[in-house]
């Protein structure tokens, strides 16, 4: 009979050596659940002045980050439901933050956009969330934090593309990862 190591959803003494995985893994859960919360998001568009629901900030940014599309890429985008997408929209539409028009390709859908209010609540978003980087970045020298950025963005995106969705899907579906390898 063969020993299996600890698993990783025992918990790891405070201070003890972390494969480095485990502790990326930890960091992104910490990260994903403090930024993404509705607290840091309320905080955030408040110290902006934008007047929007905490949920209503991600598509804001979204939109204004990657520009025009239909909904229903946003939604996608954003890992959103339909209806969800939507609800988001009519409260950015209804705070006039948003425009929409017809998609030329199919007439049944329409493209949303950021109004001219809206690209300004966008540029505040962006620099308030640029000053709370800063802060964070305040003891690094410019070179680490230079590393950081260009690894920090070839991690998210070895994450978002290839294989990495097609696990997602996989899961999604029912199957984890873990779940093949026991097999």
């Amino acid at each position: 009979m063969t020993t299996q190591p600890a698993t990783t959803t025992q918990p790891v003494a405070k201070g003890a050596v972390q494969a480095p995985e485990l502790e990326l893994l930890a960091a992104l859960t910490a990260l994903v659940a403090n930024w993404g919360s509705v607290a840091t998001q309320e905080e955030i568009a408040l110290r902006a002045g934008v007047a929007v629901e905490p949920g209503d900030v991600q598509p804001l940014y979204a939109l204004g980050r990657t520009g025009p599309q239909r909904s229903s890429t946003l939604a996608d985008t954003l890992r959103l439901s339909r209806p969800t997408m939507s609800k988001q929209l009519r409260r950015l539409a209804a705070a006039g933050l948003i425009d929409r028009s017809a998609d030329a390709a199919d007439g049944r859908a329409s493209i949303v956009s950021l109004s001219t209010a809206g690209a300004e609540a966008y540029r505040r978003l962006v620099r308030e969330g640029v000053v709370m980087v800063r802060g964070a970045l305040s003891e690094w020298d410019a070179a680490g934090a230079d590393a950081f950025a260009r690894n920090l963005s070839r991690f998210v995106a070895a994450l978002t593309a290839g294989e990495t969705s097609a696990s997602l899907s996989k899961t999604r579906a029912g199957e984890s990862t873990a779940q093949k390898e026991e097999r």
